[in-house]
């Protein structure tokens, strides 16, 4: 099978790296993978560049029409493009209008806000399936009218094996550079998620990744702590999480900025518990990662991440927004040492049997067999 995953991001999201472990998953079973995308994907993303080809495009938005007579020319020989961001699904649109010949997936990464009329209307015309990575995203598209039978739930995945064996000297070197001055009792709370600066951002607005409920929860946790941030790389996302903090009465001065990190196995490898607070999650590999690292794990009840952790088997949950539940549970697990055992043996075997790269692999190819016919076996 010949396949083109098209992205408009800058490789920096949970759906971009999604995308490039279908394609490598892809790739090692004998099919070809192309990467039509945003250069600044290739900047944060070189591995990609190497192991598989790569049309850059340089306009999704708008009217591209340059771009588009060029993207639907070199796509005549494909089986299937596979799109997995709002500026891949409005590039494939029109190149579908104007005349694209293969079938269009799109690949939902997010719960869906796509009313039954209109989008959905447009979308059934264009597009041939719709893959929900969770499914509360599935439900969502079912709901917003999509038919059942163009609807498949395939769990997001990556390939887990950098995080249930880090680096040892990749891991010191981390260490040594964000924490080398910390006293030895410090607890190492991991948070990973990009901060979203809107037009209205303000610090004392409900953030989507829910900086504001982790800080409200550890200012008053009574045990020493930092905060480990992965995600925010600019200064003004570094002074944005600050002003979050200082608003939600934590200390600023306790948060470590790591920035973006492409493989971020060694910096799970130092936490002592991760937590994902988010609103409303379409599914959380920031989660999935920690469980695989064998890291204590605390994630909200906000959208798909229920259907990751088992509520005090592999991880904890609190209630979306609660930040004194979370507060609790952060205490319940520096004072219990059984129990982070416990989460951790739970939240490993989980991850690697549910979410890895290679389930969700063997999940597309079944679905290629069954929608694309013949071609789809051509590697067999």
């Amino acid at each position: 099978m010949r396949i083109i995953q098209l992205l408009a991001g800058t490789g920096q999201g949970g759906a971009d790296r999604v995308a490039i472990a279908l394609g490598d998953g892809l790739r090692q079973r004998g099919h070809e993978a192309v990467f039509a995308v945003n250069p600044e994907f290739l900047k944060f993303q070189t591995a990609v560049a190497q192991a598989h080809p790569c049309w850059p495009i340089h306009r999704f938005r708008g009217l591209p029409w340059r771009e588009l007579r060029e993207f639907k020319r070199r796509a005549t020989s494909f089986d299937v493009v596979m799109t997995h961001d709002s500026g891949g699904r409005h590039f494939s649109i029109w190149a579908k209008l104007s005349g694209l010949r293969p079938p269009v997936w799109f690949v939902r990464h997010c719960i869906s806000g796509t009313t039954r009329f209109g989008g959905v209307q447009l979308h059934r015309l264009v597009t041939d399936h719709q893959i929900a990575v969770s499914d509360i995203i599935a439900r969502g598209l079912l709901k917003s009218g999509f038919p059942q039978d163009r609807v498949t739930r395939i769990h997001g995945g990556i390939d887990l094996a950098p995080f249930r064996q880090p680096d040892p000297q990749r891991v010191n070197a981390v260490r040594q550079q964000l924490l080398a001055k910390l006293p030895p009792e410090t607890v190492i709370v991991g948070m990973v998620a990009r901060l979203h600066l809107g037009k209205d951002w303000r610090a004392d607005k409900p953030d989507f990744k829910g900086y504001d409920v982790l800080f409200r929860a550890l200012a008053q946790a009574r045990f020493p702590w930092r905060v480990l941030a992965l995600g925010p790389s600019r200064p003004v996302d570094h002074d944005a999480v600050r002003q979050i903090a200082r608003h939600n009465g934590a200390d600023p001065e306790r948060i470590i900025f790591a920035g973006f990190v492409d493989e971020p196995s060694a910096h799970y490898a130092v936490m002592h518990i991760n937590v994902l607070p988010s609103r409303n999650e379409g599914l959380g590999l920031a989660v999935i990662e920690s469980m695989a690292s064998g890291i204590p794990t605390i994630g909200s009840r906000g959208g798909g991440i229920v259907e990751i952790i088992q509520d005090n088997q592999s991880g904890l949950l609190f209630e979306e927004g609660n930040s004194e539940e979370l507060r609790q549970q952060l205490e319940h697990l520096v004072a219990d040492s059984e129990l982070r055992m416990r989460l951790s043996q739970g939240g490993r075997k989980r991850a690697v049997k549910a979410f890895d790269a290679s389930v969700m692999v063997t999940a597309f190819e079944e679905l290629m067999k069954r929608k694309l016919g013949p071609r789809a076996r051509a590697t067999e």
